[in-house]
């Protein structure tokens, strides 16, 4: 009775915060609904008073542990300056009808969906979410796109992230029959069930498709290219992590298999780094080098978790907390030029120093967390990753070498090729406001400050 009455007191915890968003949203207070956000994620971080193995309860299908409690805490983060970057919309863009209340709506069912999947225990809970957030990253594509391929560019994110899950839901039957269960905690202890290769590949491909992994990536420049710059960022901050988060969880139930079978991803995720690194330099589009960049991240991140280490599950977690910061604000960043000059076309903003001459540093700032400079998270997490990879293999150290060099290379010719040079625009560009710095800043304060107590990470 008591575990009942428990239930129904957080569930309506959650039901009142969501009713007081939807109430802000109808009266077009976005201030209060984005400052709510950051409270909601600041309040979150007091609950962090648990190790590694323990489930902090919310519900019967619901709690949290180590590994979604910062996830959780980015979601709230990410929801809040995209409503930051909306509400610019609104004040800067008169001429353009855009309908916020509904754009709102949708964040807010995204922002549902998110803590659901990041504090579900219940297996086929987990698996619902994990489909359910294409939905509304679908709809801003094909409603708030900029241009006429975003229809394209939806139906690849559909289909690429969809053509594997109703296989996958068919094994999570079998799952069920074998184990009579669904909870995560079980299914770690006892998981029965045999597997070959091909089984292996239908259980984790889901997550490796919306990582995404090299050969299956190219939705992923599609969709960035064609999305509103909200839904680039929530797509690089959070969507890309729910694959991350389902590849962590699923290594955790199918230990044994992974450990056999781990090395073909793994040799695909570290030659796809090397390869999509060299493309990034050949790359005019400013949006799309920031996307195919995120692929280089999230390949490493997804060999440094097949090493099975846990120091490679530490370092993928960092990796994906920065990674989720740092491409978010390069997107809000591109999107920026992006909107004053017309293009994001490399060639056609050139010179910008000239212009807008205090944005340069923030342009540093991130371009060099980027490429993991010290003293970023970034930093550490690839240092980790690093020695885990190596320490696996001796001989990845030569790909190693190469795929830091490219991704510095990459990063620094976004910057210095959009800096420095001469522009040729005779028309005069609208300002940069105060909120556009206060977003900026808002994603490098945790960027560079959680270096002062990455014992939180351990």
């Amino acid at each position: 009775m008591k575990f009942i009455i428990y239930f129904w007191i957080n569930m309506m915890k959650f039901l009142f915060f969501f009713m007081f968003m939807i109430l802000l949203m109808k009266n077009k207070k976005i201030m209060f609904f984005y400052n709510s956000c950051f409270i909601f994620s600041f309040l979150f971080l007091f609950k962090f008073m648990f190790k590694d193995d323990i489930w902090i309860m919310v519900s019967v299908f619901m709690g949290f542990d180590f590994y979604s409690f910062f996830l959780l805490v980015l979601s709230f983060w990410i929801l809040a300056l995209m409503s930051m970057v909306i509400q610019l919309e609104e004040g800067h863009n008169s001429l353009v009808k855009m309908n916020y209340e509904k754009k709102m709506l949708m964040f807010e069912i995204m922002l549902l969906i998110l803590i659901i999947y990041f504090s579900s225990m219940n297996l086929m809970l987990f698996y619902l979410m994990f489909e359910l957030s294409l939905i509304p990253m679908f709809i801003v594509i094909i409603y708030w796109g900029l241009n006429f391929e975003r229809t394209s560019a939806s139906y690849y994110l559909l289909m690429y992230t969809m053509f594997i899950s109703l296989p996958l839901l068919i094994y999570l039957f079998e799952i069920y029959k074998n184990n009579m269960t669904f909870d995560f905690n079980l299914l770690m202890k006892n998981m029965m069930i045999n597997m070959g290769f091909w089984d292996y590949l239908v259980y984790f491909m889901a997550f490796f498709i919306k990582l995404p992994i090299f050969i299956f990536h190219a939705w992923l420049p599609k969709a960035h290219v064609e999305a509103p710059v909200y839904g680039s960022m929530i797509l690089a901050a959070i969507l890309l992590k729910l694959g991350g988060y389902g590849l962590l969880r699923f290594i955790m139930m199918f230990i044994i298999q992974s450990n056999k079978y781990s090395y073909v991803i793994f040799s695909v995720g570290i030659v796809g780094s090397l390869l999509i690194g060299i493309l990034c330099l050949v790359e005019i589009d400013m949006k799309s080098l920031v996307a195919y960049s995120s692929v280089v991240h999230m390949n490493m991140m997804m060999c440094s978790m097949l090493t099975m280490m846990k120091l490679g599950f530490i370092s993928a977690y960092i990796l994906m907390i920065s990674h989720g910061l740092c491409s978010s604000g390069l997107f809000f960043m591109v999107n920026l030029y992006y909107e004053r000059s017309g293009s994001r076309l490399i060639f056609f903003n050139k010179g910008m120093l000239n212009i807008f001459p205090s944005l340069s540093i923030w342009w540093f700032l991130l371009c060099a967390a980027n490429f993991s400079f010290p003293f970023s998270l970034n930093f550490f997490s690839e240092i980790f990753m690093i020695s885990v990879l190596i320490s696996w293999e001796m001989f990845i150290i030569i790909y190693m070498m190469m795929i830091c060099f490219f991704s510095s290379a990459y990063s620094l010719y976004l910057y210095s090729y959009i800096q420095h040079g001469f522009n040729y625009f005779e028309e005069k560009f609208s300002m940069i406001y105060l909120k556009d710095y206060m977003i900026i800043l808002i994603h490098l304060i945790p960027l560079i400050l959680m270096i002062l107590n990455l014992s939180l990470m351990h």
